[in-house]
């Protein structure tokens, strides 16, 4: 099974509600990177089961990404117009 990671509980939960009303089960936890000790650093780990194509999509549509993914998003970030001004 595939896991779905997130930077935000929110974005993951979001999805949770998502899939389970179209009938997907999820566990939703939290899952340490190599090297990182404090615990609200982690990233926030969704398991679907079963894992199809429109599980897929429902990931770029809230935010998730899944490992191993080089696909680019449809639409880059935005960049500012002006350099960030820092206050004295």
């Amino acid at each position: 099974m595939l896991g779905i990671y997130f930077d935000s509980d929110d974005d993951a939960e979001e999805l949770v509600k998502a899939l389970e009303g179209e009938g997907y089960a999820t566990t939703l936890r939290r899952e340490a990177f190599a090297g990182e000790e404090d615990w609200e650093d982690r990233a926030w780990v969704l398991l679907v089961e079963p894992f199809d194509d429109r599980v897929v999509e429902m990931v770029d549509v809230y935010g998730g990404w899944l490992p191993g993914d080089d696909r680019l998003p449809d639409d880059p970030a935005a960049l500012p117009d002006q350099p960030k001004r820092l206050k004295d």
